[in-house]
């Protein structure tokens, strides 16, 4: 039961996040590039990773890479990231 949860409030959260990506990027005018998506799609990747291997069990160093790596370079790419308007 509680990994039926976790996979359906994970999923819900992960679509969220996506709309909302999509959604925001939509109204921008200017082109930013294929680098202003790495930090959003790390930050996707991470929650997924650590479900799955949570699910499937299959945790330890490689999982912790995984997520580490994500981390890093989601952190890396945010200088890439559109401007904020003001407000």
């Amino acid at each position: 039961m509680l990994e039926l949860l976790m996979l359906v409030i994970t999923v819900v959260l992960v679509a969220g996040y996506i709309y909302l990506i999509y959604k925001k990027r939509k109204n921008l005018k200017k082109e930013y590039g294929w680098k202003s998506y790495v930090t959003p799609g790390a930050f996707v990747i991470a929650p997924l990773v650590a479900l799955f291997s949570y699910l499937f069990e299959f945790g330890g160093i490689a999982t912790w890479f995984i997520l580490g790596v994500c981390f890093i370079t989601g952190a890396f790419f945010t200088k890439y990231l559109p401007e904020p308007k003001g407000g």
